[in-house]
């Protein structure tokens, strides 16, 4: 009796489950993602822009490492479970993925922001979600229908619309650090769409090849274009742990798990939401005043994400 009241009282507790716990995948991405700038203006303080993207990555490798160590202390049967679907293949796409669409395009975004503001990195960044509807459309079968474009449109919208205050106050830009940026842009929807094409291995043993390739990677480019930083202060330090932690371990493999279930067009749009969500943490926490900007792009950012991503009718 004890046991069917304990099932019994299992079953009626809510879970999330379908698009609503996607949306909360994606939504927990946002908040990362979101808060990962202040963590960088303190890494940069005293870590050049290389040796931070190299030592975030590092960290963020040896935590997923550890995560996978402990998960098979705890569960011995399980393990080799994993690694006999880790094929050569897979470790190809996940380089791609790593290397190429991770590694590079954070230090084509460190060096951008030496000669580019912030809402103009965001509207460069805004590429994303346009290049990862197109390459999804052409390598993964998500066909590209006028609902997403309008969506995708709609999302764009909204990020000019809150980024548009910024330009009031004659921000620059270089040619060059635009340029980095857009192609960092097509970088991300390259590793979007990678990670949907790639095996399906465990979320955490992908998460753990992507970051730890791309440290590898990050490594050899900070000790060959940069002098190690050797008066690191203990805030830097701190904030590039923190930033291994949490932007890299833990968002990377929420990040695979959720373009396994939804797809990189869902994921892209957290491009969009970042900004908003690091706006909102300027209001909370720092004073900063609450523009009719704001409301406006929320509005627009969330029903673009709703129209792209509405189930399409079928007669």
């Amino acid at each position: 009796m004890e046991t069917a009241t304990t099932i019994a009282s299992e079953r009626a507790k809510p879970r999330l489950t379908g698009a609503a716990l996607s949306w909360a995948a994606l939504l927990l991405l946002v908040v990362i993602w979101g808060s990962t700038f202040a963590g960088i203006r303190v890494g940069v303080e005293t870590i050049t822009p290389g040796w931070l993207v190299a030592g975030r990555l590092i960290s963020g490798a040896l935590f997923l490492g550890a995560w996978i160590l402990g998960a098979r202390l705890l569960r011995p049967q399980a393990r080799g479970a994993d690694t006999a679907r880790l094929s050569w293949r897979a470790i190809g796409w996940f380089a791609l993925v790593g290397i190429g669409a991770t590694m590079v395009p954070f230090v084509f975004y460190a060096h951008a922001a030496e000669s580019v503001g912030s809402a103009v990195m965001a509207i460069c960044n805004g590429a994303t979600p346009f290049a990862t509807v197109l390459l999804a459309h052409m390598f993964t079968g998500d066909r590209l229908t006028p609902q997403r474009i309008a969506g995708v449109l709609l999302g764009f919208f909204g990020l000019v619309v809150l980024v548009l205050p910024e330009f009031e106050h004659g921000m620059g830009a270089s040619l060059i650090g635009i340029l980095l940026a857009i192609v960092g842009a097509w970088l991300y929807a390259v590793g979007n769409v990678g990670t949907r094409l790639a095996p399906r291995v465990d979320p955490v043993v992908s998460s753990f090849m992507i970051v730890g390739l791309g440290a590898i990677a990050a490594l050899l480019h900070a000790m060959v274009m940069e002098p190690f930083p050797v008066a690191a202060s203990a805030a830097s330090i701190i904030a590039m742990v923190v930033l291994g932690l949490l932007p890299t371990a833990f968002a990377m493999f929420v990040y695979v798990w959720l373009i396994q279930r939804a797809g990189p067009v869902f994921v892209s749009f957290t491009t969009y939401m970042s900004p908003l969500w690091a706006t909102g943490l300027g209001v909370l926490f720092l004073g900063e005043r609450l523009q009719w900007s704001m409301v406006g792009a929320l509005a627009l950012i969330l029903a673009g994400v709703a129209v792209a991503n509405r189930p399409v009718r079928r007669i």
